[in-house]
Parts: structure tokens; C-alpha cells; sequence
């Protein structure tokens, strides 16, 4: 039998406020109130502000504001209450929400819109719900005011649900500013920061003040964590770091949830964001850390979109042993002026991105970096790395994952700096890059100062460099070029074939060592085989690079040091019916899939 739930409803001195018997399902002991807000003979309170103030401080105790007017020229603070602020009633006689009504903040233009803070014992919550925050100006100095649309300090947790924050500036923060003793924000249920088109609504802004350049258009987070459920961060800009969020010493959770994944292509979580500095979508520095975790039903857990970035990074900039850990994710047309196209990762970060054994994909749901390129394009371009730069100590981490038709003067895919900055390729196809401009580079992929990379199953093909010096299409004039002493590519079980001239450059003293490589030419990598792999089908706007039937990089090789699965999620090996030469394994990116495993070679060794 369930427990009954008792209530008494007490209304005294214009507030309504239940008091719960047996079970207090907002908090244990505590009182729930309920503050309504608007202009008729219903409602208890004329103003927001009024409503705040009226609710109480106890740590246990709860008030809901139902807000049913759009309030102008809005500066309000919330401080050690927990709050929740809900836009969804038509008025205040009405206790049935409307699902698809929101509410309306509008700010001064010189203050935040609404500052949320707590400095008393224990933590406090407060949850915005259907509204739209807009209007909003810095808080504080000129030249250092933070939080143009919300500013969150101290030990509170704020949640956002389907709502608007929005054409709000600031110096750090124009759409959020997070920062203090560990506070919280969660985004959910369909939230935008950024621009919402259907309401004329632009995105948030984070501008210069004096000699301090804007950081964080969407948000600006320090020292604290910030968790993306359903939410975008969408045409946001800052004419310094970070035009969708500028992280510093953050933890970061991006983890969309399966009822929102748009038939299986994920969400555009971060679109079309500008940075004057470095990160067009993410600035994550001073040791931030950022984990966009894919979802549990099979698909990609979203993608990132025409972002830009005047300095490094289009989508993501990493500095300060900052990390990003990025599951089944699409980054796509990108762009960036100095480094990186879509990455940027530097000072003894690491970006590791990632598939696994349980995903399938199809080609315009596949992960991987796409289409990014230098903002300004042709002749005067000088974008070094074009999907990927990495230096100072940095770490790159790819598996699963594709690099296809990104565009930089050097590195068309991948630019290496630095005698400790290394890179870890497994299943990785590297197609259709291209060098370009004047004194374009000569390699898709480029190892500088004797840093180090080591490639196992990548597959590359089709890579060219166009100039005036090269009119039309031209084969790079090596697939990896590494320069230094101490520069070294390990290159196993992989397929490079018509991609370059060369497939390997060393310069002063660089070397590369490997096993089971099939190449259009081995005078440059002796341990090569010359065979061409028999790719289905390399032509049109989606061919197909994985092997024939007849290929001879079909059972060809042994384990290259692990056993994971291959760009399209297919587990290795696919042991077929044809003799192992020296081991199970396919060459490249792309495993056969075994038509009969009862006739497979090695079946009946398998265990039961």
C-alpha cells in the first residue's frame, strides 16, 4: 500500500505554501511555497524581485515562482534561496501548465539579467524553466563586467530547461558566467544559449573592455562544472577566446540524451560560434576538462558546425594540460586562420577521440573531422594543420575516425610540433585532404621538430596539393614527412596507396619502421609491399575504400598491438575462408566482414 502523502495549503500575507506531511518530495524537512507573479487580482507578488525576496533562506526549503508576465528592464538577484522559476502558466488563477509557453526577461543593458550566488551553509538550487533570458549587459567594471544574460557564483546548482538566453553581452560570460566556490549548470530539454531565429533572438556576445579582450560569447566557466544534456550553444561569438565557451580549470559533460538524437544524427550541439582568439566552439585552458560522452543506442552523440576561429582551433582549442575525451563525434566545416582547422592542442594537453565496438555508422553519420579549412582561402592561406594541430608536449589520441577533405597549407590532416608532442592513429581513414596555397606544405601529414606519431589500421588515399604552382589536382609530395633527429612514425597494418609521390620524407635523421604496409611505391619505406589493395570503389562523393573480395591485404596481417574494432565499429579480426599469410588480420582502416564464420579459419579453435 502506498504511503499517503498529506498536505496542508497555508496562504499568508500574499504567498501560498504548502506544507508537506510524511514525504517533502522538493527537500527532506523542508517547506514548499509557491510564489505567483504577474499583474492580476491572482497573482501575490507585482515583481520578481518582490518574489525572491520573499522566499526563505532555509536550506531545506523550496519556492516556485510561477512568473505569467514578461517583465522589461529586469536586474534581478537571487541569493541562498533555492528557487525554481517556471514560465509555463497562463495566469495566475491557472495551475495547468502550458508546455510550449515561455516568459520573457528583459534586461538594462548594463547589469545581468539575473545574478544567482550562495554564501550560506550548504548548497542551494535553482531551476529556469521556459523562459527567455535576453537584453542583459556586464556586471560590474567597465572592462571586466562578467554575465551578460546570468552571472553564477558560489555553492549553487542551476538548471536551465527549455530556454532562451540569448543577444546578452559582457566581457567574460555574454550569454553565462559560472565561476567561484564549485557551482553547477546543467543545460536540458531543448535549451539554447545562442540564437534562437524563430524568436529574432541573435546569439550572446562577449566584447572587449579596455585591454581585456571578450572571452566565453556563450558562457564563461572557472572553476567550475558545466553538464550539456539537451542544449545547443548556437551563433555565439567573442572577439577574444572561446566564441561558444572559454573553460578555465572546468569540468566539462556533454551527454546528449537518446529521446533527442534527430533519427540517429545527434544534435548540432555547437553551431556557427566565432572567436576573434582561439576556440571558435570550446577554449578549454588551465587544466579544464571536457568528456562528451556518445549515446547508449548505437548512434553518434552529436556534432559540432561551422565554427571559426580568427587564431587557433575552429572548433577546440586546448592549452594548459587541458583535456578533451570525445565519443562518436562529427566535427564538420570548421575553419581556423593560424593552427588547427578544427583542433588545436598544445601545452600537454590531450584529445582523445573515440568510437567503439557497439557503434555502426553510415557515411554522413560517421565520426570524424570534415571539411575544415583556413578562413581566408587560397593563394594568401597559411593554416598549418588542417584537421588537427598539435604541439608543445600535446597528445592526440584518434581512433575510429575519419579525416576527409579538411584543407592548410601544411598538414592537410594532421601537423605535429615538438619533440614531446606525439599522435596515436588506429582505424583511422585519412582521404581526399588537400595542401594549398603559395609555399604549400608537401605531406598531408607533417612531423616538425622531431615529434612522433605512431598509425595502426589507417587508411590514406586520395590526398592532393593545388596552387598556382600545381594548377589542378597533384599528389602530395609525401603522405608523412617528419623532421629531427628524434622524429620516428610507426606504420603497421595499413593501407597508402596513390596518395602521394612519396609515402615517407625524413629529414635530418627522422625515421619510420613498420610491418604489414601496402604502398604504391616502397623506395621511401622499404618494409612496404607494392600492391595495389582493391579498394571497391574511390571514386564519386561517397566512395567506398574498403577491400574487394580479391585484395591482397585480406588476411594479411598480424595483431598490430591490440585487437579494436574498425572504423565502422566492426570488431577484428574477421577471420575469412582464405589462407592467414602472417596473421587474421586486414590492412587499413576498414576489417572484411567474414560471410561464414562456421568456415572461418581458426573456428575450431574458438572456445565455447
Amino acid at each position: 500500500m502506498p504511503i499517503p502523502r498529506w498536505l496542508r495549503v497555508v496562504r499568508r500575507r500574499g504567498m501560498a505554501t504548502l506544507m508537506f506531511f510524511v514525504i517533502a518530495p522538493a527537500h527532506a524537512g523542508g517547506v514548499l511555497a509557491i510564489h505567483r507573479v504577474g499583474a492580476d487580482a491572482a497573482c501575490d507578488f507585482a515583481t520578481l524581485q518582490a518574489a525572491i525576496n520573499a522566499a526563505s533562506t532555509q536550506a531545506d526549503d523550496l519556492t516556485i515562482i510561477r512568473l505569467v508576465t514578461s517583465p522589461n528592464n529586469v536586474a534581478a538577484t537571487a541569493f541562498d534561496r533555492n528557487l525554481e522559476i517556471d514560465g509555463r502558466y497562463a495566469d495566475c488563477a491557472s495551475d495547468t501548465p502550458v508546455d510550449t509557453a515561455r516568459r520573457t526577461l528583459s534586461g538594462t543593458g548594463g547589469d545581468s539579467v539575473l545574478r544567482i550566488a550562495s554564501s550560506m551553509a550548504g548548497r542551494r538550487s535553482v531551476t529556469l524553466r521556459n523562459l527567455v533570458i535576453r537584453d542583459g549587459g556586464p556586471f560590474g567594471a567597465v572592462g571586466t563586467g562578467i554575465g551578460g544574460g546570468m552571472t553564477i557564483t558560489g555553492p549553487v546548482d542551476v538548471e536551465i530547461l527549455d530556454s532562451r538566453i540569448g543577444d546578452n553581452a559582457s566581457n567574460r560570460g555574454g550569454g553565462i558566467y559560472i565561476a567561484g566556490s564549485q557551482p553547477t549548470l546543467a543545460l536540458d530539454r531543448n535549451t539554447i544559449v545562442g540564437a534562437d531565429e524563430t524568436l529574432g533572438l541573435p546569439g550572446n556576445r562577449a566584447v572587449a573592455g579596455g585591454s581585456e579582450p571578450g572571452r566565453g560569447g556563450g558562457i564563461y566557466c572557472a572553476g567550475a562544472s558545466v553538464t550539456i544534456h539537451d542544449a545547443r550553444l548556437r551563433t555565439n561569438s567573442a572577439d577574444g577566446d572561446g566564441g561558444g565557451i572559454d573553460a578555465s580549470d572546468c569540468r566539462l559533460l556533454i551527454e546528449p540524451r537518446p529521446e533527442f538524437t534527430d533519427a540517429g544524427n545527434g544534435f548540432v550541439t555547437f553551431y556557427l560560434n566565432s572567436a576573434g582568439g582561439n576556440g571558435g566552439a570550446m577554449n578549454l585552458r588551465d587544466g579544464s576538462e571536457a568528456f562528451w560522452r556518445s549515446l547508449p543506442t548505437g548512434h553518434f552523440g552529436g556534432r559540432a558546425s561551422g565554427n571559426r576561429a580568427i587564431g587557433r582551433g575552429g572548433a577546440v582549442h586546448l592549452a594548459d594540460a587541458s583535456d578533451l575525451v570525445g565519443d562518436w563525434l562529427r566535427f564538420e566545416d570548421h575553419g581556423a586562420d593560424d593552427r588547427g582547422g578544427s583542433f588545436a592542442v598544445e601545452g600537454a594537453s590531450n584529445l582523445i577521440l573515440r568510437g567503439g565496438a557497439g557503434f555502426r555508422c553510415i557515411d554522413t553519420d560517421c565520426p570524424g573531422i570534415f571539411g575544415t579549412r583556413g578562413i581566408t582561402e587560397g593563394e594568401s592561406a597559411t593554416l598549418i594543420g588542417g584537421a588537427v594541430y598539435a604541439g608543445s608536449g600535446a597528445n592526440v589520441d584518434l581512433r575510429q575516425q575519419r579525416l576527409y577533405e579538411n584543407y592548410a597549407e601544411n598538414g592537410s590532416a594532421l601537423h605535429l610540433a615538438g619533440s614531446s608532442t606525439t599522435a596515436d592513429l588506429r582505424s583511422v581513414l585519412i582521404a581526399r585532404n588537400l595542401l594549398y596555397g603559395v609555399g604549400n606544405g608537401t605531406s598531408t601529414i607533417e612531423l616538425t621538430t622531431s615529434a612522433k606519431v605512431q598509425m595502426r589500421y589507417v587508411t590514406m588515399m586520395g590526398n592532393f596539393r593545388a596552387s598556382n604552382q600545381f594548377p589542378g589536382l597533384a599528389l602530395a609530395a609525401s603522405s608523412i614527412r617528419a623532421n629531427g633527429s628524434a622524429a620516428t612514425v610507426e606504420l603497421r597494418n595499413s593501407l597508402v596507396w596513390n596518395d602521394a609521390e612519396l609515402v615517407f620524407r625524413g629529414l635530418v635523421g627522422a625515421a619510420i619502421s613498420g610491418s604489414c604496409v601496402y604502398a604504391h611505391e616502397n623506395g621511401s619505406f622499404g618494409s612496404a609491399t607494392v600492391a595495389d589493395p582493391l579498394y571497391v570503389d574511390t571514386t564519386g562523393t561517397t566512395p567506398d575504400f574498403s577491400l574487394e573480395a580479391a585484395s591482397p591485404a585480406l588476411d594479411r596481417c598480424a595483431t598490430s598491438g591490440t585487437n579494436e574494432a574498425d572504423i565502422f565499429g566492426l570488431a577484428r579480426p574477421q577471420d575469412l575462408m582464405r589462407p592467414d599469410f602472417s596473421g587474421p588480420f586486414d590492412a587499413g582502416a576498414i576489417e572484411r566482414p567474414s560471410d561464414d564464420r562456421i568456415f572461418a579459419d581458426g573456428f575450431e579453435l574458438q572456445a565455447f
